[in-house]
């Protein structure tokens, strides 16, 4: 197996990674997404992604999705808070059909004004669909509040009002104006020769032209409460503080704290709430790791009459994993994140996109060894201190849905894990 990059003229940088498989998985990552979005593009990116499937220069909607599947290929998209995604995956044989129709929905694509409008509707449908799913609607809630009027604090999706205002100009206008080739990645997993695939992808994206340059996004955490009263028979909670960014030297520590507290069934939350309390079904510790921001947490659902149990529970498992963490959890959360990282390299799909966010987040590949050592390297005590930097002083974040909801609004949330 080997893994090579090379940056085009333009910018754009090629990763080959070269393994024994039968299939190609092909994708173009964009270092730019929803928190790129000004106040009223709300949804743009999201809209911009749903687009690009819609119709080319070359191509309509239909001879896109079709092309891909009479050979038996797939193709998909997401649109993340910093990035947006396009792949697919094919057949060795038809590589280089892959990223012809990945190079012709990149550059020609016409966001017909009859597909805007169909979509448009779909993408509502969608907004709809969130917002009768409440623990979606919680770690919404709960984002608006730690990025309180700002890009990374709006939804993905954007609202009914934003979604319902855009024109092909402004879909025009977003992309000149984010899709910069410096930040975009063209990365490939599978058995393809290292000169031939460089050679398609040189011919199909050198000619993508911007002088553009990344846009830094920068995210300020905001502390505060947000409750939602509705009709429900689970209350949905979610809790957490500032966390690391993904390029942060503690970003494996704080993994292991989060397997450690709520990352499977052996996890500390999973025993003491669920296991021993029975206060519910659910429970999760979390984190998102970005360029610009980052968040450490936890989230339930739990009867409405067990919530304010399980929250002042749930606290105490926090608080008690800053004095105690025993070697036997230690080693336990290392296995999991090793099994876990290796795992995720025997998927070609995987490892297209791990390299790629490689790139884009670091500027260079980290190999597996490289991320292995850091595994190791986690110790108790580098822990214990990225406790005492992340909930000495943290300013929480409460997001409550359900019944009463705003009944938690009269915890004192800037001492809550004091």
């Amino acid at each position: 197996m080997s893994v090579e990059f090379k940056i085009l003229d333009n910018g754009i940088t090629i990763i080959n990674d070269q393994i024994d498989v039968e299939s190609a998985s092909i994708g173009v990552w964009v270092g730019a997404g929803s928190s790129n979005e000004k106040k009223d593009e709300c949804g743009i990116a999201h809209m911009l992604e749903h687009m690009a499937f819609k119709g080319t220069k070359n191509r309509n909607a239909e001879n896109i999705a079709r092309e891909i599947e009479d050979v038996g290929g797939d193709i998909n998209a997401y649109t993340s808070k910093e990035v947006t995604a396009y792949y697919l995956k094919v057949l060795k044989e038809n590589a280089e059909l892959g990223i012809d129709i990945l190079s012709d929905i990149i550059k020609n694509s016409t966001f017909p004004k009859e597909e805007i409008e169909r979509e448009r509707g779909v993408i509502i449908s969608e907004i709809g669909q969130s917002y009768d799913t409440p623990d979606d609607r919680v770690f919404e809630n709960f984002t608006k509040t730690a990025f309180k009027n700002q890009p990374m604090g709006r939804p993905i999706l954007g609202t009914k009002e934003t979604v319902n205002s855009f024109k092909q100009s402004n879909l025009k206008l977003f992309l000149d104006s984010n899709y910069a080739p410096e930040n975009m990645v063209v990365s490939m997993s599978g058995k393809l020769t290292h000169d031939n695939f460089f050679k398609i992808v040189e011919e199909k994206f050198s000619d993508i032209k911007n002088n553009l340059k990344p846009k830094k996004i920068i995210s300020e955490w905001t502390s505060g409460f947000i409750g939602e009263d509705r009709d429900l028979e689970q209350t949905q909670l979610v809790f957490g503080v500032k966390g690391l960014k993904n390029v942060d030297i503690d970003r494996f520590s704080l993994r292991a704290l989060s397997i450690i507290l709520g990352g499977g069934m052996s996890s500390r939350l999973f025993q003491e709430i669920r296991e021993k309390r029975g206060l519910c079904y659910s429970i999760f510790s979390f984190t998102q790791m970005q360029n610009s921001s980052g968040v450490f947490g936890f989230y339930a659902g739990t009867s409405p009459n067990d919530a304010h149990q399980l929250l002042e529970a749930s606290l105490l498992e926090l608080k008690k994993i800053k004095s105690f963490i025993s070697a036997e959890e230690l080693l336990r959360a290392k296995a999991q994140m090793k099994s876990g990282f290796i795992m995720g390299l025997e998927s070609n799909s995987s490892r297209s996109e791990y390299f790629a966010k490689n790139m884009i987040n670091f500027g260079k590949l980290i190999g597996a060894n490289e991320v292995i050592e850091s595994i190791e390297n986690i110790s108790i005590n580098s822990i214990y201190e990225l406790c005492d930097n992340l909930l000495t002083s943290a300013k929480p974040v409460l997001s409550v849905i359900g019944p009463n909801a705003n009944s938690f609004k009269k915890l004192e949330i800037s001492t809550i894990l004091n």
